[in-house]
């Protein structure tokens, strides 16, 4: 299993696969930056939903 590993790794680039045993750090983050600073006080702030 260890040569399958090395030879993906080794022909796709560094960390292409891991083990689950190592964890992982998800590549996204929360989109807080993009929402006003006073969406909680402001109603002209919220986000309008249409059916």
């Amino acid at each position: 299993m260890s040569a399958a590993l090395d030879a993906v790794n080794d022909k796709w680039g560094k960390k292409t696969l891991i083990l689950a045993s190592e964890g992982f750090k998800q590549p996204f983050e929360t989109k807080a930056q993009m929402r006003s600073p006073r969406y909680t006080t402001r109603l002209a702030d919220l986000p309008v939903v249409r059916a």
